[in-house]
C-alpha cells in the first residue's frame, strides 16, 4: 500500500494587512486556518500546515521546510492578498509543484451580511491573478485550485492535484537505469537530450555489458536456489523449462536487482537484443523486468529508460501499472492487441502467470524464460510520454476496456484485447499517429485522465487525451 501523499500548506498574508488588520482580525485568519487543518480529511493526503507568512524570506523559509519534510507538492493558501513578489521567488526557486489556492473564508456572498472585514479575509482571488500572471510571464508552470472548502468535489480535487505531483516526483527521483543502450535506430525512444528531460533534472545511469556480467557472476549459490523456489510459487512452470533453465534466469535477475540496487534506482530499460546476443548473458531478462514491475518497480522494452520511469512514477501513485505496446489491430471491431514478447507487471494477471521457455536465434542462439499471461479485464488508460518537436513533454492517453475475450496460450507472452471508448480505432491511432505519439505505453487501471490533464498543466508538458 503506498503512503500517503504529503501536501505542504503555506497560507501567505500580505505584509501590508499585518499592520492594518486589528488583532481581531489576525486571530480569525488564523482560527479559520485552524478550521481547514480539520476538515481536510482524506486517507489520501498527509497535510502538513506551515506558518501564516507574509515575506519572500518567510514564504522561501516555509518551502524548505516543507520539502525537507518530505511534501511532494505545495499549496500556497491565500485566504486574504499576498502578492506576487513576496512569494514567486519561492516557487521559482524549488523544483517542486505548486498549486494556488483561492482559499478564502467565504463560501457564499450575502450583501446583507457584508463588513469590509469579511471581505478582506476572503480576497485571495485577487492573490491568484497577481501570482498566476507573473509566473506565466516566467514560463513557471502551475497548478489553480478555484474551490472553497464548503464546494462539492473540493477534496476530491485536491485529491486529482496530490496525485500528479506524486506522479511527477516518483518520475524525478526514479534514478532509472539501462542495460544493453538503446535497440539501433529505433529513434521514437531515444529522447535523453529533450528539453524536458533537461528541466526535470532526471538523468540514468548505463551498465555496460561487463558491468552486467560481472555482476552475474558474483551472484551467490544461495540466493539463486532461494529465488528458484520464489519463481515456483509465483508461477506456473511449464514442462520444458529445467532447473538448468530456472537457474539461469534467476541468476540473471539477482545480478540486474544488485545492480539498480548500487545506484538506488526504481526504474530500468533493458534492451534485449543486446543481452542476448552476448555469449555470456545469453538473456532478454523478461522474466527480471516482470517480477521487478511486481515489486513495484519501472521498465520499458528496447532500452527506454524514459518510459521505465512513468511505469515506476505510476505505480507509486496508483498500485499497479505496466509496460506495453499495441501490436496490432482489429478494424473490424474496434479492438487493439496489446502484446510484448515477455514482459509484463504479473500483479496484472487474469490467472496465475506462466513461465515459459523462448528464445531469439540473431547474431547467436539464446534461449531464456519468458512471462506469459492475459491482462484482467476492466477499464484502463494507455499512457505514452515523449516529447515534441521543440523538446518539450508530452503525454498522450487512451482510456478504454480490457475485454473479457480470452487469447489462447498457442499466442503466447502478457496479451490482451483492448477497446478504447471511442469506439472507432481508426481515429484514435490517426489521431495518435498525427499528435507524436511513440510505440511504448504505461498501462494503468481505471481513467485517469483527469490527473494527467493536471499534470501537464503542473509542468507545462502538452497532453492529449483520444
Amino acid at each position: 500500500m503506498n503512503k500517503r501523499i504529503t501536501i505542504g500548506f503555506i497560507p501567505c498574508l500580505a505584509d501590508l494587512y499585518n499592520r492594518l488588520f486589528s488583532v481581531d482580525d489576525i486571530n480569525s485568519l488564523k482560527d479559520y486556518i485552524e478550521d481547514v487543518k480539520c476538515d481536510i480529511s482524506s486517507e489520501k493526503l498527509q497535510p502538513e500546515f506551515g506558518r501564516l507568512s507574509s515575506t519572500k524570506e518567510q514564504i522561501s523559509s516555509e518551502f524548505k521546510k516543507m520539502i525537507s519534510s518530505g511534501a511532494e507538492m505545495i499549496v500556497i493558501m491565500l485566504p486574504p492578498y499576498c502578492p506576487s513578489g513576496a512569494i514567486v521567488p519561492a516557487i521559482i526557486e524549488n523544483n517542486i509543484p505548486v498549486v494556488l489556492w483561492a482559499s478564502q473564508k467565504m463560501y457564499e456572498i450575502k450583501p446583507e451580511e457584508l463588513t469590509a472585514t469579511k471581505v478582506y479575509l476572503s480576497h485571495g482571488v485577487h492573490a491568484v491573478q497577481d501570482i498566476a500572471n507573473v509566473l506565466i510571464k516566467s514560463g513557471k508552470s502551475f497548478g489553480i485550485l478555484h474551490h472553497q472548502i464548503e464546494s462539492p468535489g473540493f477534496i476530491q480535487e485536491l485529491e486529482s492535484w496530490a496525485f500528479a505531483s506524486r506522479i511527477y516526483s516518483s518520475f524525478v527521483n526514479s534514478k532509472p537505469t539501462q542495460f544493453g543502450g538503446h535497440f539501433a535506430d529505433m529513434l521514437d525512444l531515444q529522447i535523453s537530450d529533450a528539453k524536458f528531460i533537461k528541466q526535470c533534472g532526471i538523468k540514468y545511469t548505463e551498465f555496460s555489458l561487463q558491468q552486467i556480467k560481472d555482476a552475474i557472476s558474483k551472484v551467490s549459490e544461495e540466493l539463486i536456489e532461494y529465488q528458484i523456489l520464489k519463481y515456483k510459487k509465483e508461477f506456473s512452470i511449464a514442462k520444458d523449462v529445467t532447473h538448468q533453465m530456472l537457474y539461469k534466469t534467476a541468476k540473471g535477475e539477482l545480478a540486474i536487482s544488485s545492480l539498480m540496487d548500487s545506484v538506488g534506482s526504481k526504474a530500468l530499460g533493458i534492451n534485449f537484443q543486446t543481452l542476448c546476443n552476448d555469449k555470456n548473458i545469453g538473456d532478454a531478462m523478461h522474466v527480471a523486468a516482470s517480477r521487478l514491475m511486481g515489486e513495484g518497480k519501472g521498465y520499458a522494452g528496447e532500452g527506454d529508460w524514459v518510459t521505465s520511469a512513468l511505469v515506476y512514477s505510476m505505480q507509486k501513485a496508483f498500485g499497479t501499472a505496466s509496460f506495453s505496446e499495441i501490436f496490432s489491430v482489429d478494424y473490424k471491431n474496434n479492438r487493439l492487441l496489446l502484446k510484448h514478447w515477455g514482459e509484463a507487471n504479473p500483479k496484472m494477471s487474469r490467472d496465475k502467470p506462466k513461465l515459459i521457455m523462448s528464445g531469439l536465434n540473431d547474431k547467436q542462439k539464446a534461449e531464456f524464460c519468458i512471462i506469459s499471461m492475459e491482462f484482467e479485464s476492466g477499464d484502463y488508460t494507455l499512457i505514452n510520454i515523449n516529447s515534441n518537436k521543440s523538446g518539450e513533454g508530452q503525454l498522450i492517453s487512451i482510456y478504454g476496456k480490457i475485454l473479457l475475450d480470452s487469447i489462447p496460450e498457442s499466442y503466447p507472452g502478457p496479451r490482451a484485447l483492448f477497446c478504447p471508448d471511442s469506439k472507432n480505432v481508426i481515429k484514435t491511432l490517426e489521431s495518435y499517429a498525427y499528435s507524436g505519439g511513440s510505440h511504448h505505453l504505461v498501462l494503468v487501471k481505471g481513467n485517469i485522465e483527469d490527473i494527467l490533464k493536471k499534470l501537464s498543466i503542473l509542468q507545462g508538458w502538452n497532453y492529449t487525451a483520444l
